[in-house]
């Protein structure tokens, strides 16, 4: 009797052993970091970090432990963070063939499907060119000189003062 427990339990171990070392996924490809706890991850630590208005000092230690790439899970979704000049180069220069941004189902309902963080390709190049053209250093000065206007035309009449127009 005892023989066939051990035998059993033994048997259990070998195949337990098996399964673990033959479906073992990969992570060659995969940069460092914790996805943290199942649904978790590092969502509560992250919360934590807005409400005290440490964020920054959050993303430093993350940067500083696992290096400016990493993985991590948040808001139950995985995520690659990336971190410095040289990353910010990367996402805005690659094309959608090798980068593609996908934002979890929330904000996609609350954005929309077509919102311009979810454009790829020749489309997202089209409106992030546009958007560049408006927010030229040029254009900033004349719009900011616009709105200083209206803003002193507003203070102006509602102090009952006439509002003398320059051009």
């Amino acid at each position: 009797m005892a023989f066939t427990i051990c035998f059993t339990i033994f048997l259990l171990l070998l195949v337990s052993l098996y399964l673990a070392l033959t479906t073992r996924k990969t992570t060659k490809n995969l940069p460092h970091g914790s996805l943290g706890l199942p649904l978790i991850g590092q969502t509560l630590s992250f919360l934590r970090a807005m409400q005290t208005n440490t964020v920054e000092q959050w993303l430093q230690e993350r940067t500083r432990r696992y290096g400016p790439i990493s993985k991590l899970s948040l808001f139950g979704t995985p995520t690659v963070f990336l971190h410095g000049q040289r990353a910010n180069r990367f996402i805005f220069t690659c094309d959608g063939d090798m980068l593609s941004n996908q934002q979890p189902p929330s904000v996609r309902r609350i954005c929309g499907e077509r919102n311009m963080t979810e454009l790829i390709g020749d489309d997202h190049k089209r409106v992030r060119g546009a958007l560049a053209s408006f927010l030229k250093p040029e254009m900033l000065k004349q719009y900011v000189g616009k709105m200083d206007m209206k803003r002193s035309e507003g203070i102006l009449r509602c102090i009952g003062m006439e509002i003398k127009r320059s051009w």
